[in-house]
């Protein structure tokens, strides 16, 4: 089981100086010549692509580089609020040409996760929209709500829109416990574990991690170490990249993301390059001090201040 992410950045910790010089600061580079630079390319979604209020400078030209040299590209969401058409169709609207082909979402991980636990013909609480509910019931699962009386076999927590809140939270929690009281403490999965997402300039939002993050610890404080643990789908999980990378045939790729813990060290983990946007969450200062900590993990190979310039 894999557990949450920390809830800030810079994350905690310290290093000593001979570990932080070993950590290599990032080349700056257009985005241009990091393309160049390797095979294929992976774009996360929001704070590089779009925020909440559309489009960001140059998404579509980056795209479109792309698509004129024919590279292999995919869009590694951890939105898990969508299905590929209706992220493309989405992408589509605000002018950037990425075709459901091209979309990698942590939504797409959770019928598969599923599966392997043998949860056809089960129970399972998703919470989520109702294309996040689909990707289980694809695969066989029965959706339901939340209930004490009859607890469900799994949990998805899939993204922060499409149900009532903190009722449905407090309902979900009670399930969870009774079901721990009746021995049958039920699968709990995270599509996708990002804390917060860029909505504007300057404006942030809460997501479905921190949702998990606060039931995960509610869960502890009352039933300690055996209580149940969220399964991470989405990024920085490996699963993630590792199926993105079979889709683009190479693994000489880079992830092009805005957050330290979730692109940048899924990166690292799986052995890739990766290229840091300063277009999201975060800042050339978290950059500056992970190098200080000697933190390698989360040092991107290249820091793009942002995509292609337009007129």
């Amino acid at each position: 089981m894999s557990e949450l992410l920390p809830t800030s950045l810079p994350l905690s910790g310290s290093a000593s100086g001979a570990a932080a010089e070993a950590v290599r600061r990032p080349l700056h580079l257009p985005f241009e010549d990091v393309a160049e630079r390797h095979e294929a390319v992976l774009f996360d979604a929001y704070g590089v692509l779009v925020d909440a209020s559309g489009a960001l400078p140059g998404a579509a030209e980056a795209v479109q580089y792309l698509l004129d040299r024919d590279r292999p590209f995919l869009v590694v969401t951890n939105d898990a609020s969508r299905s590929p058409a209706r992220a493309s169709a989405r992408l589509m609207r605000l002018g950037i040409p990425v075709s459901p082909e091209h979309v990698m979402s942590s939504g797409m991980l959770i019928g598969p996760a599923l599966s392997a636990l043998g949860m056809a013909g089960e129970s399972v609480v998703v919470l989520g929209t109702g294309d996040s509910a689909q990707y289980a019931r694809d695969m066989g699962a029965v959706v339901v709500a939340p209930s004490v009386q009859t607890p469900a076999r799994a949990v998805v927590i899939a993204d922060e829109g499409g149900f009532d809140g903190l009722d449905s939270m407090d309902e979900l929690l009670s399930m969870i416990l009774a079901a721990c009281e009746a021995g049958r403490p039920p699968h709990l999965l995270l599509a996708n574990p990002d804390l917060v997402y860029p909505a504007s300039a300057g404006r942030f939002g809460f997501t479905a991690g921190s949702l998990a993050h606060m039931l995960e610890r509610a869960l502890h404080l009352l039933l300690g170490d055996s209580a149940p643990r969220f399964t991470v789908l989405g990024k920085p999980a490996a699963l993630h990249f590792d199926t993105a990378l079979r889709r683009v045939g190479t693994r000489d790729a880079v992830m092009l993301g805005d957050t330290l813990h979730t692109d940048i060290a899924g990166a690292a983990g799986v052995g890739i390059a990766s290229a840091l946007l300063l277009t999201g969450v975060t800042t050339q200062a978290h950059v500056d001090a992970a190098v200080t900590r000697g933190d390698g993990g989360q040092v991107p190979t290249y820091v793009v201040r942002g995509l292609i310039k337009t007129a």
